[in-house]
């Protein structure tokens, strides 16, 4: 079943969470905009510190010291084996998927409770794969959402489309996390695609943030 039917079921298949149905673009940005940081609210002076951008030459958005980039899925992986004795948990969402947007603020707060071992990212899927509506067109949107929710994480939105990184990553839909160990290798991935969870599916509390904290005692215990 394509991701982009499972929406359509609504709350009677919430484990199965949301697909790429149903998305509320902002108007179309003119194309050929360059690779450079550009303010989402230039009116408003940044408040607060500006975190660093992940990604090197990515497109890069800030507003009031949160920030957002567009790449892909590669150069998601190629920063991710860059941080060094540290996990990282990625977090696959779109704003148009509830379940998503209910478990964000524990993304947030996880990063909160171990800001020294755990790096994490979000990962934005709103991108159809539409010449009209390119990723940055939804930028507004997202930075209102990632500052309303005082998003200080890596904020990554997908340049490749969405239907596209479903197949990829063979995953039917989000919301998906993945965890990566210290080494870089990925340990888990949760989804909704099963009843493993339950008919609600998996949450942050419940199931990704025990599975962190087994992963840190089990790192440091003695090696024999």
């Amino acid at each position: 079943m394509s991701p982009q039917v499972l929406c359509l079921f609504g709350s009677l298949v919430l484990f199965f969470g949301c697909s790429q149905e149903g998305s509320t673009a902002d108007t179309p940005v003119e194309p050929g905009t360059p690779a450079q940081t550009v303010a989402a609210s230039p009116a408003e002076p940044a408040t607060k510190k500006q975190t660093a951008p992940a990604i090197p030459g990515a497109q890069t958005f800030e507003q009031d010291g949160i920030t957002a980039q567009i790449a892909n899925w590669e150069q998601l992986q190629e920063f991710i084996g860059n941080q060094d004795d540290k996990i990282v948990i990625v977090d696959l969402w779109s704003s148009w998927c509830e379940p998503c947007l209910r478990e964000f603020p524990h993304l947030v707060a996880l990063q909160k409770k171990y800001p020294e071992k755990v790096v994490c990212v979000s990962f934005n899927l709103n991108y159809d794969g539409s010449k009209a509506y390119p990723p940055e067109s939804s930028r507004e949107e997202l930075m209102e959402f990632y500052t309303k929710q005082n998003a200080e994480i890596v904020n990554l939105i997908s340049s490749t489309p969405d239907e596209d990184l479903y197949k990829k990553l063979d995953l039917a839909a989000i919301p998906a996390a993945y965890v990566y160990g210290t080494d870089g290798k990925l340990q888990k991935r949760f989804d909704n695609e099963t009843l493993a969870y339950g008919q609600q599916g998996f949450t942050y509390e419940e199931h990704i943030v025990p599975f962190i904290d087994e992963m840190l005692q089990q790192a440091q215990k003695p090696t024999e």
